[in-house]
């Protein structure tokens, strides 16, 4: 055993199945690679997850994430503030930008994580829960895994929370910056797609 729970497997194994589908294609996340030893564990892990069985996980995890968010907000945010901001008019961008960008990475921070777990609680099978067999590593690609979401959601709620909310409220023109950040997005994507079809040549 390699300190895996049965429900982590199985939450790593339906990670595994969209990040599978995603190099099937071609195609990578930035900021989500995988040695080629990670690639061929996540591909048996993924194994016994059917399409159906996937897409229900999917589905699942956004009702219970839109929840866990609906709470978030009306329970988190709009209390705070709230309080911190009793006069809207007077309120600052930045307090209020920052304000907003900390209750979202809360929300997210705490609330992929709970969804994911329910989620794979929920919708795996003792027929997929038995196939899946731990294997040394696996520890380690689920923390790796782990630390690759935290990473983005930082960079998600601690750059462009704030950057689009400060925008907005200083009436910044921001029209050439958004050309520009749009064909940055697309050579990114064009770049991860030529990168995975060299990979697939590559791999035997």
């Amino acid at each position: 055993m390699d300190g895996m729970t049965s429900s982590a497997l199985a939450r790593l194994a339906f990670w595994a199945r969209g990040m599978v589908a995603i190099n099937d294609a071609r195609m990578e996340w930035p900021g989500f690679s995988y040695t080629n030893a990670e690639w061929a564990r996540m591909r048996t892990l993924s194994e016994p997850i059917g399409a159906g069985t996937y897409q229900l996980f999917t589905i699942v995890n956004a009702v219970i994430f839109i929840t866990i968010a609906a709470i978030g907000i009306f329970g988190v945010f709009l209390p705070l503030a709230t309080v911190l901001f009793p006069v809207p008019a007077e309120t600052s961008a930045l307090k209020f930008s920052l304000l907003l960008a900390a209750c979202a990475f809360l929300i997210i921070g705490l609330g992929l994580p709970i969804s994911m777990r329910l989620s794979a609680v929920l919708v795996a099978s003792k027929a997929v829960c038995a196939a899946l067999v731990p294997a040394p590593g696996d520890e380690a690609l689920a923390s790796k895994v782990s630390w690759q979401i935290n990473r983005i959601m930082l960079i998600m709620c601690g750059l462009l929370v704030p950057g689009i909310l400060l925008f907005i409220a200083y009436d910044i023109q921001a029209g050439p910056i958004i050309t520009a950040l749009k064909w940055l997005a697309i050579a990114l994507m064009a770049i991860s797609t030529v990168a995975g079809i060299r990979r697939q040549k590559k791999s035997p």
